[in-house]
């Protein structure tokens, strides 16, 4: 008896399985018995001509009133077939009224279209609908954004997720239909979207076949097979190609959601806001990111500007400040100091910094600053526990870093450890070494000294070794610990730093990576090596004061202002005129004369709205400080705090922002010196306490107190 030969041929395509899932649909819905009077229509992926075979039909009854007695039983044909389907018998003003009041359940009619029966019902239906969608959605425009942020924050992005999905993530097909119901509400026009959406389509298509039910969330056990259909050689490049769309249509939304909002009347009729300077050339135009009249666009550091100012105050850059942007000429080698520190504080926004950096990237503004992101921009990782594209991974970890800089003494080091930490992954080597080798060149360009770089390069070597020995050797075990302490260099930062950033890579990863198990056995380990290591004692800043007020330029673009007072409080006076002036501080110091309690301090400044530091005058400076008008420190908005002591030395990490050393100043005992600096847009302050023991407890609550953050 001969064997039956193989059957060889090729499965079907997509279009030709949606062909025959739509045919065979028509065919049922044909035998359905349609009462005189009525329409059936069609709503969902069967309007829109998208049907796929694990699909169920979404049907409508449409009368005139009242219902009719046998609209209960006509659905038998569809129910026989096996076919899942979501049926309803309303009246044009049904329609009506749900399009007014459920505006989830609208974004579904505006697909209404005709399958049977009386085809004027259908069309007077679907122009009600649609008159009623244009009068509700400016009144509704704020939720029908928020519910698609919900669905946003459950399903992920398409574009960064390795089990993207495909309908509801940021940027599928959902994203899709939103856009085309906006355009159809008069507030944008419809982008050209249909080879993106096509492919998303031909994806979800080919999933519902391959896994035999309705699914849309794509597991890498089906992209092989689907990515083989499609023509593409693997996963891996599937996967780049769902990428591109996603992030078109993600685009598109977001062009979209802008034209609609600058439409929309703004509520209690137009007000002019007052523009306010963030920055040099930067300023808030009025809940938005602008520039001021006559940017300096030959200046390299502005583009870095614009990103930290969005990342502090959270407002937007529009795409057409980020397109002027690309004028600006790349930033020299090495970077000036206050431009490594914007780029520090774009990172550092547990909020804003995806934004920031997706709207830089999308402008051909990212890449020069980090050239490697090109290569692993939407990568997919070779580890199953991953749920994020690498690029996405490694924005994921920076933000669960930036949740954390009060916890550790040098949070600009964490955050672009955490940027680069798997940079190196795609390539030929193991991704740590490259990646040591990209974050050693990158904190060059930035002009970091070199035990700042030493410590981030071994921080990226190592990012793996922390989590290995804990869970792969007893961390009680002191050989666990000295190799701990080899690979760190027996260095207190450098172990910090590392256990900081174990712990937000893990949570990055995916779910069941960080368990409790695994942060007992890593914080056991971390503080068995910690004992081991002795603290570096604070020491006692050197401040120059020659004369008691003082303004003068630096190299660097800042300005320097000196002081000197005759004793400690009477510092409010001087931060209450730079807060005043609108200035940052970027660092200060102060120390006190223990033979007469006088005090010398210094203060590191930023302009926010002048060019040139020349152009400060320094006689108007000292005669608005002598004139005693700025004598209080603006309120202390609500941010994280961390204390720390160190001997009789107050460690004070907080998010920077105006008035807080003031505030700090405020509630301490004396003090014999004090030191702060702004490193990842978190100040970190030490103050020396005076004299013997001190009710640190009480310290501590006035200090949170006077921050907002107890």
């Amino acid at each position: 008896m001969q064997d039956s030969p193989a059957d060889t041929s090729a499965p079907p395509s997509a279009p030709e399985l949606r062909e025959t899932a739509f045919t065979r649909a028509l065919g049922i819905i044909a035998d359905i018995d349609i009462p005189a009077g009525c329409a059936l229509a069609a709503t969902g992926s069967l309007a829109r001509g998208e049907l796929t075979p694990q699909s169920d039909i979404d049907l409508m009854l449409l009368h005139t009133g009242p219902a009719p007695a046998e609209a209960a039983d006509i659905w038998y044909p569809v129910w026989d077939a096996h076919i899942r389907l979501d049926h309803s018998v309303r009246t044009p003003d049904d329609c009506v009224n749900i399009v007014a009041e459920d505006t989830t359940a609208a974004l579904g009619l505006l697909d209404l279209c005709h399958l049977a029966g009386d085809e004027d019902l259908v069309a007077d239906a679907r122009s009600r609908v649609l008159q009623q969608w244009r009068r509700t959605l400016p009144k509704r425009f704020n939720h029908i954004t928020d519910t698609a942020i919900d669905r946003w924050r459950r399903s992920g992005s398409v574009v960064a997720m390795t089990h993207p999905d495909l309908k509801h993530g940021r940027g599928g097909l959902r994203d899709g239909e939103l856009i085309a119901a906006l355009a159809l509400g008069n507030l944008c026009d419809a982008p050209p979207l249909a080879e993106q959406r096509g492919l998303l389509l031909d994806i979800r298509t080919l999933l519902h076949d391959e896994a035999r039910r309705p699914r849309d969330v794509l597991d890498p056990e089906f992209a092989h097979d689907i990515a083989l259909r499609l023509g593409y050689p693997d996963r891996y490049e599937l996967a780049r190609a769902i990428a591109r769309a996603a992030r078109a249509t993600d685009d598109a939304l977001t062009d979209a959601l802008a034209t609609a909002r600058s439409i929309l009347p703004t509520p209690g009729g137009i007000r002019r806001t007052p523009r306010r300077p963030l920055d040099v050339d930067v300023v808030d135009g009025g809940g938005y990111i602008t520039l001021s009249r006559d940017p300096d666009m030959d200046d390299p550091c502005l583009v870095l500007r614009v990103a930290a100012a969005a990342a502090r105050t959270g407002l937007t850059v529009p795409d057409a400040v980020w397109d002027r942007l690309r004028r600006v000429p790349a930033l020299p080698d090495p970077w000036p100091a206050h431009a490594a520190d914007d780029f520090v504080a774009l990172l550092a926004s547990p909020e804003h910094t995806e934004t920031i950096i997706d709207g830089m990237d999308r402008h051909g503004l990212w890449t020069p600053l980090v050239p490697e992101w090109s290569r692993i921009r939407g990568l997919m990782p070779r580890e199953r526990s991953h749920v994020h594209t690498i690029d996405r991974h490694l924005i994921a970890t920076v933000r669960r870093c930036a949740e954390s800089t009060v916890d550790v003494p040098r949070p600009d080091l964490l955050l672009l450890t955490a940027l680069i930490h798997d940079i190196g992954k795609g390539a030929s080597r193991p991704h740590s070494q490259v990646g040591a080798e990209i974050i050693t060149r990158m904190t060059a360009r930035m002009g970091l000294g070199f035990r700042d770089r030493c410590c981030a390069q071994t921080v990226v070597a190592q990012h793996t070794t922390l989590m290995k020995f804990a869970l792969r050797r007893d961390p009680t075990d002191p050989e666990t610990v000295r190799a701990l302490l080899d690979a760190v260099g027996y260095d207190l930062l450098t172990l910090d730093l590392l256990q900081q950033l174990t712990r937000a890579d893990a949570l990055s990863t995916g779910p069941g990576v960080w368990t409790a198990r695994v942060e007992q056995a890593v914080n056991l380990l971390a503080a068995g090596a910690r004992r081991a290591l002795t603290a570096v004692v604070p020491t006692r800043p050197f401040v120059t004061a020659p004369t008691p007020l003082g303004l003068t330029a630096r190299d660097n673009g800042e300005l320097r202002v000196h002081w000197r007072g005759a004793y400690q409080r009477e510092i409010v006076r001087v931060l209450a005129l730079i807060a005043a002036k609108e200035w940052n501080i970027q660092g200060s110091r102060m120390v006190t004369d223990a033979s007469d309690g006088t005090c010398r301090a210094e203060f590191d400044v930023r302009p926010r709205a002048v060019k040139r530091p020349d152009d400060i005058d320094e006689r108007a400076f000292i005669q608005a400080y002598a004139s005693g008008v700025f004598s209080t420190l603006p309120e202390v908005r609500p941010a994280a705090t961390a204390t720390a002591w160190t001997g009789r030395t107050l460690e004070v990490r907080t998010i920077d922002r105006p008035g807080v050393i003031g505030a700090v100043m405020s509630v301490l005992p004396d003090i014999d010196w004090m030191e702060a600096a702004t490193p990842g847009a978190t100040m970190v302050a030490r103050f020396r306490l005076r004299g013997g023991a001190a009710d640190r407890a009480r310290i501590e609550r006035d200090v949170n107190r006077v921050l907002n953050a107890a």
